[in-house]
């Protein structure tokens, strides 16, 4: 009788890590921050070695997204191993390719205080079950705005990081993609799951672990600012990923009216104390 052995991964090369690569030079980048015979994790699901690819090797990268990457390979070759036996329900935290604590999911805040002091930090549970998933998000709206003047102008969304007031990147909600055959999106920022298990499942999501300030509105009328934790999905993300929304932890943040077949008009901090008052007098 022939005993079945269990099938063993082989050392990546420079060949079968190319279907990574968007960049010239990121296999070469990738394997010089990795072992001679580096084998991927068997655990470790497809959307996660890209992820960590992408941390080690992308331009932009610096020294703690490196470690980002690296913590995460090593988190997944310990879980290959069985190294977390009666910790199953715990979430693990990994820091320079060492554990340092077992226990409950970070919050946002708490993750951040902790990323300040320990860069390159990552946090991941050990059941996969419970890494977090990306859902579908509530559309705010996609339609021109008329002013009184009859011209038109486009919804959009501003993102800054707090204290930077004069620095923010200004998003049309009706987005084009020229890079990647006109592919049209509705909102090039999620602001709610950051992995990419469930809705999008198998594309990428890269996620900060800063907060950062987003308002909603056009060029005469925004909302005030809503401080959150950003992620934008990859670029070439497939038809797997039809829209990306700011999600419902914002816009149940903001107040806005509505008439029928109008676009939604977004409240700035005036509006919103005036209309509270309004509609207080007739409750």
């Amino acid at each position: 009788m022939v005993s079945l052995q269990p099938v063993q991964n082989l050392p990546e090369t420079s060949q079968t890590l190319l279907k990574y690569e968007k960049k010239p030079g990121q296999v070469k980048t990738f394997l010089a921050h990795t072992d001679n015979n580096f084998i991927w994790p068997s655990s470790m699901p497809e959307h996660m070695r890209r992820h960590c690819f992408f941390k080690i090797t992308d331009y932009q990268s610096n020294i703690d997204d490196v470690q980002i990457g690296c913590n995460t390979i090593f988190f997944y070759n310990v879980l290959d191993k069985g190294g977390f036996l009666g910790h199953e329900n715990d979430w693990v935290t990994v820091y320079n390719q060492k554990i340092i604590e077992y226990g409950e999911k970070y919050s946002d805040y708490e993750f951040m205080q902790i990323f300040e002091k320990m860069p390159g930090v990552v946090q991941l549970p050990v059941n996969q079950e419970n890494l977090p998933r990306s859902e579908r998000r509530r559309m705010v709206t996609t339609n021109k705005r008329i002013n009184n003047n009859g011209n038109d102008y486009k919804v959009k969304a501003c993102v800054k990081r707090p204290g930077e007031p004069g620095l923010f990147a200004q998003i049309d909600y009706d987005f084009y993609d020229i890079d990647n055959n006109n592919k049209r999106y509705q909102c090039v920022i999620d602001t709610d799951a950051i992995a990419s298990s469930g809705y999008g499942e198998g594309a990428l999501k890269y996620h900060s672990y800063k907060m950062f300030e987003i308002w909603i509105g056009d060029d005469h009328n925004w909302s005030k600012w809503v401080q959150t934790k950003i992620a934008v999905w990859e670029a070439d993300s497939g038809d797997q990923v039809e829209d990306i929304l700011i999600g419902n932890n914002i816009t149940d943040q903001l107040a806005y009216v509505y008439k029928p077949k109008s676009p939604l008009k977004f409240l700035d901090g005036t509006d919103e104390v005036s209309l509270t008052q309004f509609i207080n007098e007739y409750s």
